[in-house]
C-alpha cells in the first residue's frame, strides 16, 4: 500500500508518477550535452556506484531504495554532494522512508538540466522542493558550488556539487508532523489541524486485484490524505511553489486566545427571536417565537472559538497587502496584513512583534512564526463589527408603503453597506393620513459580547427635494428584540434619557407651536416620556445616530437559515401619538433608514482613546 499526502484540490502527484514520467515526450530536455564520454555509456546509478568521491551519496541512495530507479531509462538529474562536504552520518540515521523524501530526492529532478550558458532555474525536485539553479561558466545549485557539471550518464546528467541542498519541511509539514516540530512547543495548535486529516483510496491511482468475496481487491492501494481546515483556510500550506507566513501559536499562547475567544460564542440549548411570517399579502410578528435547538451547546462553544482562532493565522506571500513581507513594493503599503481568509489587520507591527515572537523559522514555503500571544485585535479577528444594511435585513415594514431606493454619493466607502459609491436605503412611507411606520431590522450572526448600536438616518432631500429646504427631523425610539440566557424572548427599549436632550426636545417643541401660532406649553410628563427621551436625526445630511449599548447572553453565529433567522431585531417607531398636533407639526413620519452599526465596545474604546 502506498500513503500519500495531498492537501490541495485538485493536485495529485504520486511517487508512481514522478517515476514513470516518459522521456521521449521531453526529448528536448533529455539530451546528453558535451562530447560523449565513457560515463555517457553508463547509468547514473552505475556512474554513482563507480565514483569512490561519492561513496557516501551512493550508500545513502542505496539505504533509502533508489538505486534500482537510476538504473532504468526515465532520464534524471542528479546533483550528487562529494564526500565531506555534508553530514553522512545523520542522514544515515534518518529511517528509510524519511532519507528517501528528505535527502536522496531532494538531490533529483526530472528531465535533463544542464550547466551550460547562463542558467537562471527554480528546479522542482521529486519530493516537491524547489531550488534555484544558477550560473553562467561556473555554477551553483542552492548556493552549493557545482565542482563537476555535466557528467554524462545513460539515462540522464549528475553534477557533483561541494555540499548538499538544504532539506527545510513545508509549513504543513512542520505543523501536522510531531517529529519535525518536536519541542517547539505547539502541540495544541498540531492537534488542531491533524484532527482535520482524512484519508481517502484513489481507485483511480490504484492498481486492481481480484474481486474476493463480492469485494474489489488492490494489489497495488494509493491512499490519499488531504485537510479539510486548510482548504477551509484557503491556505495552501503544503505546495512548495507558494509562500506564506504563518503565526503559529505556542501552547500558552493557545490557551490565553481560547479563554478570550470562547466567552464571544456563549450559545444555549434552545434560542429564540422574533418570527416574521406573511399573512393576508402583508409581514407580521407572530405570537409563536422562532427557535433553533443546539444538541451540544458546550461543543459547538468549543469548535466555534477553536475556529476562529486559527482562521487568520495564514498570510499569503502573493496577496497584495503583504507583498511587504517579502520586501516587495505594494500599493497599499505596509500597514495593514490580510490573512487568506480575507480579514485585514490594522496593526502589523504588533502582530509580528518581536515582543510576541517567540521563535521564527525559515521553512521552504514561507516562515513559520511561533508566538508566545495573539496580538490580533478582537474586533477584526473575532468580535467583529457589523454593519447590517436596512434593504438586505429587513424584516418588516407596519403601517407604511415600502420603498427600496438609492443615491449615487462619494465618500460612502465607510459604510459596508453602500456598494460602488451608491447608499442604499429604505424608505417607509405613512399609508396613512394618521399612520405611523413601523421598521424592523435583523441583526444576524451577533455574538455573546456588548455592541454600541448607531443607526444611519437618510435625509428626505434625496427622494422629495423642497424648494425651502424645510426639512423635519425624526423622533423615534428603538426598541431591541433578544434571547435571554435562559432561552426566553426579550426586549429593550432604547431611550435617550439625558437630561440635555429632554431640555433641546421641550425648547424645539415650543418654537413650533410659536411658529404655528398655537398657544401653551408642551409638558413634561409621563405620557409624552418616550417622546421627549426619543432620539432625533439631522435631517439635512446622512446622520448617524447613536442608540444604546447592549450586551448579548447569547451568541447567534451560524444559527438560522436565510429564510428563517434565529436573531435579535431592532424596531424603529416613532413614539407620539398621531392625535397630538404639536408632535405631528414638528416631526417627520417618514423613516428612512440606511443601515443600523453594530461596533463592539472595545473598538468603540480604542477609538476614543486614540482621538488626537
Amino acid at each position: 500500500m502506498k500513503t500519500y499526502i495531498y492537501i490541495t484540490i485538485g493536485v495529485v502527484l504520486t511517487a508512481a508518477g514522478l517515476l514513470a514520467a516518459s522521456c521521449t515526450d521531453y526529448s528536448d530536455y533529455n539530451e546528453v550535452k558535451g562530447d560523449p564520454a565513457v560515463s555517457g555509456n553508463l547509468t547514473l546509478w552505475e556512474n554513482i556506484r563507480q565514483n569512490a568521491q561519492l561513496s557516501d551519496f551512493a550508500s545513502l541512495v542505496q539505504k533509502a531504495g533508489f538505486d534500482d530507479e537510476l538504473s532504468q531509462s526515465h532520464y534524471y538529474t542528479v546533483w550528487a554532494p562529494l564526500n565531506g562536504t555534508f553530514d553522512a552520518s545523520a542522514c544515515m540515521q534518518l529511517d528509510d522512508a524519511s532519507l528517501l523524501r528528505q535527502f536522496v530526492l531532494n538531490h533529483i529532478a526530472d528531465f535533463g538540466h544542464h550547466a551550460t550558458g547562463q542558467v537562471n532555474e527554480r528546479v522542482r525536485m521529486l519530493n516537491g522542493k524547489s531550488y534555484s539553479f544558477v550560473g553562467s561558466g561556473t555554477y551553483t545549485f542552492d548556493e552549493r558550488v557545482v565542482s563537476q557539471p555535466n557528467q554524462p550518464s545513460s539515462n540522464g546528467v549528475m553534477h557533483v556539487m561541494d555540499g548538499a541542498a538544504v532539506y527545510l519541511p513545508n509549513l504543513y509539514d512542520f505543523v501536522t508532523d510531531s517529529m519535525v516540530s518536536a519541542g517547539k512547543g505547539i502541540d495544541s495548535l498540531r492537534s488542531y489541524f491533524k484532527r482535520y486529516e482524512q484519508t481517502y483510496l484513489d481507485e483511480n491511482a490504484s492498481v486492481v486485484g481480484p474481486i474476493v468475496n463480492g469485494v474489489q481487491t488492490y494489489i497495488d492501494s494509493v491512499m490519499v490524505t488531504y485537510n479539510t481546515l486548510t482548504r477551509a483556510m484557503r491556505a495552501s500550506i503544503e505546495q512548495e511553489d507558494s509562500l506564506y507566513t504563518f503565526l503559529m501559536p505556542s501552547n500558552t499562547a493557545w490557551v490565553k486566545a481560547y479563554e478570550r475567544i470562547k466567552p464571544c460564542f456563549n450559545y444555549i440549548a434552545s434560542t429564540t427571536s422574533q418570527a416574521f411570517v406573511e399573512q393576508a399579502g402583508s409581514t407580521v410578528i407572530s405570537n409563536t417565537p422562532a427557535t433553533f435547538v443546539v444538541e451540544d451547546p458546550s461543543y459547538l462553544q468549543d469548535s466555534v472559538a477553536k475556529a476562529y482562532l486559527v482562521r487568520n493565522l495564514v498570510f499569503s506571500h502573493n496577496d497584495g497587502y503583504n507583498r511587504w513581507l517579502q520586501g516587495q513594493p505594494t500599493s497599499q503599503g505596509a500597514d495593514t496584513l490580510r490573512s487568506t481568509m480575507r480579514s485585514k489587520f490594522s496593526n502589523p507591527a504588533d502582530v509580528l512583534s518581536d515582543a510576541y515572537l517567540h521563535e521564527q523559522l525559515q521553512m521552504s514555503n514561507g516562515v513559520a512564526c511561533i508566538v508566545d500571544s495573539l496580538a490580533f485585535y478582537p474586533w477584526e479577528s473575532f468580535a467583529y463589527g457589523r454593519s447590517f444594511g436596512a434593504r438586505a435585513y429587513l424584516a418588516r415594514v407596519a403601517t407604511g408603503n415600502t420603498h427600496y431606493t438609492s443615491v449615487n454619493l462619494t465618500g460612502m466607502s465607510e459604510y459596508e453597506f453602500a456598494r460602488d459609491g451608491s447608499l442604499r436605503y429604505v424608505w417607509a412611507e405613512p399609508n396613512g393620513g394618521y399612520s405611523k411606520p413601523e421598521v424592523d431590522i435583523y441583526l444576524p450572526d451577533l455574538v455573546s459580547t456588548t455592541y454600541d448600536f448607531y443607526c444611519v438616518f437618510v435625509p428626505e432631500a434625496f427622494d422629495n427635494p423642497k424648494a425651502d429646504g424645510d426639512y423635519l427631523p425624526n423622533r423615534v425610539m428603538f426598541s431591541l428584540s433578544y434571547c435571554d440566557a435562559d432561552g426566553r424572548l426579550r426586549s429593550v427599549d432604547f431611550l435617550d434619557e439625558r437630561d440635555e436632550n429632554k431640555a433641546a426636545c421641550l425648547d424645539y417643541l415650543n418654537r413650533v407651536k410659536e411658529e404655528k401660532g398655537t398657544t401653551g406649553v408642551v409638558a413634561d410628563n409621563a405620557s409624552n416620556r418616550t417622546t421627549l427621551f426619543g432620539f432625533s436625526n439631522d435631517p439635512d445630511r446622512v446622520d448617524t445616530v447613536y442608540i444604546g449599548r447592549f450586551t448579548f447572553p447569547v451568541s447567534y453565529l451560524g444559527l438560522g437559515s436565510e429564510n428563517n433567522m434565529i436573531c435579535p431585531n431592532i424596531k424603529i417607531t416613532s413614539p407620539f401619538s398621531v392625535f397630538n398636533n404639536t408632535f405631528m407639526a414638528a416631526f417627520s413620519r417618514d423613516l428612512r433608514v440606511a443601515a443600523i452599526l453594530a461596533k463592539p465596545v472595545e473598538l468603540v474604546e480604542y477609538e476614543e482613546s486614540n482621538k488626537q
